[in-house]
């Protein structure tokens, strides 16, 4: 299975915005009481899969985490770049890193056998432009509008199946049960 984990925003500054008041242009003040409920459903979904979301972060554009991520897809595989995305959800979103930062980036991809020469290359500006030009293909092909994006890849090399959004178990089981008869 492959990741889409976060959007790329092209408009957000290299700094970010607070998530709170990017949340409040978006959806409206009533949105600022529910992020900070404790039985907000997100905030309860997290919990129930063992995410502790820290909601006084920065939301921040993510191709520079997006190319590291490819990049380590074409040199070691799915296997490890899905390892680096979970190091990546918990920096983020349990630690409020900014995952757009080069240096934070570089550190957190070093263990997995990138260096920083490597990583530095791999988040060069014709990369990031790649990158956001793949992200938009896939978004219209697969209609994507909420994150994180799953794509499921049959073994067969059939077409993949992608949904997104934070969805129930049962949908998910039902894509992947869909993915295995393709």
């Amino acid at each position: 299975m492959e990741w889409l984990p976060f959007m790329l925003n092209p408009n957000m500054s290299e700094e970010g915005e607070d998530l709170g008041e990017h949340l409040m242009k978006k959806y409206g003040p009533s949105i600022a009481t529910k992020l900070h409920d404790p039985n907000f459903p997100l905030t309860v979904a997290g919990r129930k899969v063992g995410i502790e979301f820290k909601n006084d972060r920065l939301i921040v554009n993510t191709k520079r985490a997006h190319a590291l991520m490819e990049h380590l897809k074409e040199k070691n595989g799915n296997e490890t770049a899905n390892k680096f995305m979970v190091d990546l959800y918990k920096t983020y979103f349990e630690q409020r890193g900014n995952i757009n930062d080069k240096n934070l980036l570089a550190n957190l991809v070093g263990k997995y056998g990138v260096d920083a020469e490597e990583a530095a290359l791999a988040m060069a500006e014709h990369n990031l432009i790649g990158i956001a030009k793949q992200d938009r293909q896939i978004k219209s092909q697969y209609r994507v509008n909420g994150v994180p994006f799953f794509m499921i890849h049959p073994n067969d090399g059939g077409r993949p199946i992608g949904f997104s959004g934070a969805q129930p178990s049962d949908i998910i089981a039902e894509q992947l049960e869909a993915a295995a008869d393709s």
